[in-house]
């Protein structure tokens, strides 16, 4: 993996674009929606990185990290001999934590790969004792556990063949060489091997550490082994190639991306093993549940130890998500993004007429506000459907009367029938008139609803004012900055031709913040922003009504 919180590449965006062909045959929208359903259903899957780096146990990354000489590295394949792998096993731990897909490492960034290639030696059937294809045995394990199977290729970062590709300075002789010549005769067919030799696969999930083609021509090499499986689903981590879903590594923004995105997150600390313990139920539980109220399906990864085994805390707690998901399951599998942008105690989802909250905060007086006034016909807790939830509307907020003590200490969930169209609950801040000190464009996309502007002034104080109106009233702000390290923030409003002070903090840790305000009405705002050095940024800038 790589430190990229959102990928997403347009062959359009690259001059030679135009003289090259698409990268897959166009389709209607029905027909990519047939495409996309089988994966838009599952909204859960294991993603599974492990290769000779889990030797040293120092993560995948151990080779560039440490700069080793590739001989020296391709050492760890003599050693590899991984006894306890099992597909049965893995596979098994997938469907008992109610995962619907896995995404294989079939070949991470130091270019050793799990499957027989006859594209390069340095696989693990040819260069270790265990001599047996790992991808194909899960290809045979997926199908009888209900799992849709993936792979995962690192598709021009490689740093132990010639000419493959990466994001920092070559540091050994023998990673140079043509990058041309690369993809001709390992990635291509690599990649064709994967696509040829183990069945149908859901999903190519493509990555790099930051090395991708230098050509649109290059990236459009990869259009007929794409074409092998016509209905595959791909990641957009190939520059040149859209993909059919968005990517969030590891951290999810404030407003999610628009449309099919994946949030792939860890079970432990680091993607290939390392030791590092398990995360808790709590933490995992609100990661997903975040994930899943704002549209995205959870790629959960596992990093398997030298042995091939899963660690067995991850173990255990795949199997409290499994169980989790036994009695809630119905709130997330197929499920939509909330109609909400924000809820104080945590997130929904949509299913057709009904709806489901997240209760990552429970209420201690046992009252759950909703933005909304629809009317609703049938109200329950999936983990205890005998105990009675009732609704009341009053100017125009539902509230549910639920149990004093929530039905599931990290995360409990509230099924709602709903007559009617439920309305948004957006952002006052959302698509308003912007002025800025500097930048106003980008200014401007702080409020417009996607995944995060990007409003940059070359200096170390910038303000935006946004007008909302009419007089509204807000109590509730988000905000991030990100790679931004704030000094001062301050919240203000307009009262005539003076500003009233409504927010402000020194040294605010962290780059986002969702901070409760008293309720205070105004039709003109503005955010100052003071950082402790240039460049500022800031991302989203939203406001919310009392709720």
């Amino acid at each position: 993996m790589r430190p990229l919180t959102i990928a997403l590449f347009a062959l359009a965006s690259w001059g030679a674009a135009a003289e090259t062909p698409p990268l897959r045959k166009p389709e209607t929208p029905a027909e990519h929606d047939a495409r996309m359903a089988w994966w838009r259903q599952a909204k859960f899957g294991m993603f599974i990185h492990w290769g000779l780096y889990a030797i040293p146990a120092d993560g995948e990354w151990h080779l560039r990290k440490h700069q080793m000489p590739v001989a020296e590295y391709a050492k760890f394949a003599q050693r590899f001999n991984p006894v306890k792998f099992s597909a049965d096993t893995w596979t098994q731990v997938a469907q008992d934590a109610g995962m619907k897909y896995l995404v294989l490492t079939t070949k991470h960034h130091d270019g050793f790969a799990l499957f027989k290639s006859a594209a390069s030696s340095f696989n693990i059937v040819d260069a270790t004792p265990f001599k047996r294809d790992v991808l194909k045995e899960l290809s045979e394990a997926c199908p009888k556990r209900g799992l849709t199977l993936g792979t995962y290729y690192s598709v021009i970062a490689d740093w132990s063949h010639p000419g493959g590709g990466a994001g920092c300075p070559p540091w050994d002789k023998a990673q140079e060489g043509d990058l041309d010549a690369y993809i001709d005769r390992v990635s291509i067919p690599q990649v064709k091997e994967l696509l040829s030799n183990y069945g149908p696969i859901g999903v190519l999930w493509f990555d790099s550490d930051g090395a991708q083609p230098k050509t649109a021509a290059q990236a459009a090499r990869y259009a007929d082994a794409i074409a092998l499986q016509p209905n595959i689903i791909v990641d957009p981590r190939l520059r040149g190639f859209p993909g059919d879903f968005e990517t969030c590594e590891g951290h999810i923004p404030l407003q999610p991306p628009k449309g099919d995105w994946e949030l792939c997150t860890r079970t432990n600390g680091n993607w290939g093993y390392t030791g590092a313990p398990a995360r808790s139920r709590n933490a995992l539980l609100s990661e997903l549940c975040e994930a899943w109220g704002k549209g995205g399906n959870v790629l959960l990864n596992v990093g398997p130890n030298a042995e091939g085994e899963i660690p067995a805390d991850s173990v255990t707690r795949l199997r409290d998500l499994g169980a989790w998901l036994k009695i809630n399951g119905e709130a997330i599998y197929g499920s939509t993004r909330s109609p909400f942008d924000h809820l104080p105690w945590g997130y929904a989802t949509r299913q057709g007429t009904k709806l489901y909250c997240l209760v990552l905060r429970w209420p201690a007086d046992g009252r759950l506000r909703l933005p909304m006034a629809n009317a609703v016909t049938r109200a329950w807790l999936p983990g205890a459907p005998e105990i009675p939830v009732s609704a009341q509307v009053s100017d125009g907020i539902t509230t549910l009367q639920v149990p004093t003590t929530a039905p599931d200490a990290d995360a409990s969930v509230i099924g709602l029938e709903v007559t009617g169209d439920i309305p948004t609950y957006r952002s006052l801040t959302l698509n308003r008139p912007v002025t800025a000190t500097d930048n106003p464009r980008g200014a401007a996309a702080t409020v417009n609803g996607g995944a995060g502007g990007d409003w940059r002034i070359a200096k170390d104080r910038g303000s935006l004012t946004v007008d909302l109106g009419q007089p509204r009233t807000f109590a509730t702000l988000r905000l991030t900055c990100p790679y931004t390290q704030v000094a001062q923030l301050d919240l203000e409003v307009q009262d005539g031709t003076t500003w009233k002070p409504v927010w402000n903090v020194t040294k605010p840790k962290g780059t986002t913040w969702i901070v409760d305000l008293p309720p205070t009405t105004a039709q003109v705002v503005r955010l100052t922003v003071a950082a402790a050095k240039p460049e500022l940024r800031v991302g989203v800038f939203e406001l919310f009504p009392p709720l």
